[in-house]
């Protein structure tokens, strides 16, 4: 009867988790070397390309840039989120700055309280400068752009990397060093309530949640959060070469660490 009882008990706990996964295998279908764009919003009211890798409606986009294509894929213990990854750099020699994709995930204000978390894989083979440079962020648009929730990397020295994160004008940075040519778990967390953004670097994959590495802590006058969320964004710059992936939007701790 206990044994019954105890399986039941870890067959809920497993459905609870998992129910709190929001969005993962985002890049699901994919094989290594394919282009991840699959389409390209020209204006930024474009009907929404739900779950779905576009290219990001910016003005600022170099079109010489090409969509950046799936790259090797990664992986870190206790972390369920496997498959291909996103090559980041390695942009036409012609081309200087950055391009930005979008992965569309809701066109209305789905995912506008409580707590948000995206997890994800990182593996920098080189970080050219030591200002920090965003990579990854959370936008309230699904064309892109607005961004409310950014990760940062730069450089230390020539095999340590750190790592920041935002909240619109609230910058927070680590010191904490990390080495190149390894894979990072990272975790972007968004509270609502708290208003604030917090940035988790290879945390313990324990139940209960650790602290996190920095924390951007927004007013309530200009740098409140608040309205959806409704894209993931990633930036491909000609200043960072590596692999970006193993994406997974939760709306819990436990969701992150869900098997």
């Amino acid at each position: 009867m206990k044994r019954s009882v105890l399986i039941l008990s870890l067959a809920a706990f497993v459905l609870s988790s998992n129910a709190q996964v929001l969005k993962s295998n985002l890049l699901n279908g994919y094989k290594q070397g394919d282009i991840l764009e699959k389409a390209t919003y020209n204006k930024a009211d474009a009907p929404i390309k739900i779950d779905t890798w576009c290219e990001a409606f910016s003005s600022q986009t170099d079109k010489n840039a090409g969509s950046p294509i799936t790259g090797q894929e990664l992986s870190y213990e206790g972390y369920t989120e496997k498959g291909v990854s996103i090559k980041i750099g390695e942009l036409p020699e012609n081309v200087k700055g950055s391009r930005f994709s979008v992965y569309s995930i809701s066109e209305k204000n789905d995912y506008c309280r409580g707590t948000l978390y995206l997890s994800f894989l990182a593996n920098f083979s080189s970080v050219a400068s030591s200002r920090l440079g965003d990579f990854i962020a959370l936008s309230p648009v699904h064309t892109g752009g607005n961004l409310r929730a950014r990760v940062y990397v730069g450089k230390i020295d020539d095999e340590h990397i750190r790592f920041g994160t935002n909240l619109l004008r609230v910058n927070a940075e680590s010191f904490k060093s990390h080495a190149l040519n390894k894979t990072h778990l990272l975790v972007l967390k968004l509270d609502y309530k708290k208003n604030e953004v917090s940035l988790f670097v290879d945390p313990a994959l324990t139940a209960e949640e650790p602290q996190p590495d920095v924390v951007a802590k927004g007013d309530e006058d200009n740098n409140k959060l608040k309205g959806g969320i409704r894209s993931i964004s990633f930036r491909n710059r000609d200043d960072l070469t590596g692999n970006v992936g193993n994406f997974r939007f939760s709306s819990s701790w436990a969701g992150v660490i869900a098997q």
